[in-house]
């Protein structure tokens, strides 16, 4: 008789446990905030905020492009927008997990009057104010990855993981087993249709936007890759690609122009809705009531 009760009592305790790893919960994905102290920006910022606060997520991931803008330099004007980009989203009152974006690179531009012997150059400021540009988490049963996709060429951004990161997400990986459901967080998409529609004046590009995806995107061949998260070009869209994985641009807090219209849909955020291993998810317009 207690032999069966204390099997009851493992069995519950097991339950429980699984259930603790796989429960419910909810997450906001946002990109391309482009904050710097500006009364639009900062009226429009509140409305952001004031939508988080009915939603109450567990946690925030930013897309990138946190700030607006230090890749010419000056770096008493970058610490003034990273802290007030931290004293702005603190108003969440949830954890932030920032994406680097190619507008939080410092100095990178020629005309910046720091250049690569800077100890913020490029990633360095970014580094100061947030950690490592790419790393990972784990959140009730689900496994985030936040991917740097990012680096310099002939003072230009571009898309690229370097070799260090690509060997960085095949050990994480290597201790994430093969059900568990995967995010990654990408700045500039790993595969989007935006170029296919909106072809630059130049021609198609001669290769993705992010020149080396393939090779990323081979690491997760094994594993349950639910979402990619992206940002960058400030629009929406939605790819269900082999009825596996959704590569989700996310649109933008900023809009398409920053802070001047809204050319590719509304100004908003994504909620995610998590239910074991399953997520649903809706676009937010935080510009639906004033």
């Amino acid at each position: 008789m207690i032999k069966h009760f204390l099997l009851v009592l493992f069995f519950c305790f097991c339950l429980e446990t699984v259930s603790a790893q796989n429960g419910n919960f909810s997450f906001v994905f946002m990109t391309d905030m482009h904050l710097r102290p500006d009364p639009v920006v900062e009226k429009a910022f509140n409305k952001v905020v004031q939508r988080i606060e009915q939603i109450k997520p567990d946690f925030v991931l930013s897309g990138g492009d946190q700030i607006f803008d230090i890749m010419r330099g000056n770096r008493a004007k970058g610490d003034s927008l990273f802290t007030y980009y931290l004293s702005q989203t603190r108003r969440f009152k949830v954890p932030v997990y920032n994406c680097v974006g190619n507008h939080d690179l410092f100095g990178i531009y020629e005309e910046s009057p720091e250049d690569s012997s800077h100890p913020d150059y490029k990633l360095g400021m970014f580094k100061r104010y947030f950690g490592d540009p790419y790393y990972s988490f784990d959140h009730k049963g689900w496994h985030f990855i936040v991917l740097n996709v990012l680096d310099v060429d002939n003072y230009k951004y571009i898309g690229r993981v370097d070799e260090g990161q690509l060997k960085w997400i095949k050990n994480d990986l290597s201790s994430v087993k093969p059900e568990t459901p995967v995010v990654v967080v990408a700045h500039i998409p790993l595969v989007t249709t935006y170029h296919d529609l909106y072809p630059p004046q130049n021609g198609y590009l001669s290769q993705p936007p992010v020149s080396n995806r393939n090779e990323v995107l081979t690491l997760f061949k094994d594993h349950n890759l639910k979402f990619v998260l992206q940002g960058h070009i400030h629009w929406f869209e939605d790819l269900n690609i082999a009825g596996k994985t959704h590569y989700i641009t996310g649109g933008s807090i900023a809009g398409r122009p920053s802070w001047r219209g809204n050319t590719h849909g509304s100004r908003g955020f994504l909620k995610f809705n998590v239910s074991g291993g399953e997520a649903t998810y809706e676009f937010v317009s935080y510009e639906d009531k004033d």
